[in-house]
Parts: C-alpha cells; sequence; structure tokens
C-alpha cells in the first residue's frame, strides 16, 4: 500500500452503517473527518500505549473542527474493561461539562473502541463517535 492508498470498507448495519478507513496517513488527511460534526467540545479516548505514539497528532488534525479538546488514556488491556475504566470516561465527559454534540474519538484498539462507543451511547442518550 502506497503512503497516499486508503481503502474504505462499509459495516453495513442498515441505517446504522458506518464506514472504516484503512490506510497510511489518515490521521493527518483533512477528509478523513470531513464527516465528523464540528463542536464546541471534543474528548479523544486513547489507551497509554496508543497516547504517546498518535494522540497528539489525531489532537492537530481536528484542532480546527472543536473549540476545545481533552484527551483521556485509559489503561491499556482486556483487564481494564471494567465499570471502573468505563467511569474515567464517564468522569472527564463531567469534567468538560460535555453535551450530546460533544465528539468521542476512540483512538486505539478494541478496548478503546468498545469503552468510548459504550459510554457515548449511555451519555446524554448518544454523543457523536469517530474512531481513530
Amino acid at each position: 500500500m502506497s503512503e497516499h492508498a486508503s481503502h474504505t470498507i462499509t459495516i453495513d448495519l442498515g441505517d446504522r452503517s458506518y464506514p472504516i478507513r484503512i490506510g497510511a496517513g489518515l490521521l493527518d488527511n483533512p477528509g478523513t473527518w470531513a464527516e465528523v460534526p464540528t463542536s464546541d467540545r471534543a474528548l479523544i479516548v486513547t489507551n497509554t500505549t496508543v497516547l504517546p505514539l498518535y494522540a497528539a497528532q489525531l489532537e492537530r488534525s481536528i484542532a480546527w473542527r472543536h473549540r476545545a479538546i481533552r484527551v483521556l488514556a485509559l489503561p491499556d488491556g482486556e483487564a481494564h474493561k471494567t465499570f471502573e475504566t468505563l467511569n474515567l470516561i464517564f468522569d472527564e465527559l463531567l469534567e468538560i461539562a460535555s453535551d450530546r454534540k460533544t465528539v468521542l474519538y476512540a483512538l486505539g484498539g478494541g478496548v478503546v473502541g468498545w469503552m468510548t462507543g459504550f459510554a457515548g451511547a449511555c451519555y446524554k442518550s448518544g454523543a457523536p463517535l469517530a474512531g481513530g
């Protein structure tokens, strides 16, 4: 796959379908985030492994879409898929005075995606979710 090549796969779930983009350089490509709503606030949820590798890059890439962006690093690993870890996301959403328009970015693998998606669905009846 060349540096600029990317592929989009659609997860077909009817009215809940969503695209997954695969390729190099997507975090820096403004087109990657074109379908994500702009908002006053955004929360990037990642883990302690991914944080130093990609969080600052994502934050720079989406800065023009949000007035304020916070980053939350969850502990890494399947063992941390717990209510205690989930509460870290809820606590951060409360601390930033999040509303239903606050965009949540899941930057990481399965645990981060699952926990962020679940928190977004529960908090204020569903905040927008973007994967990174």
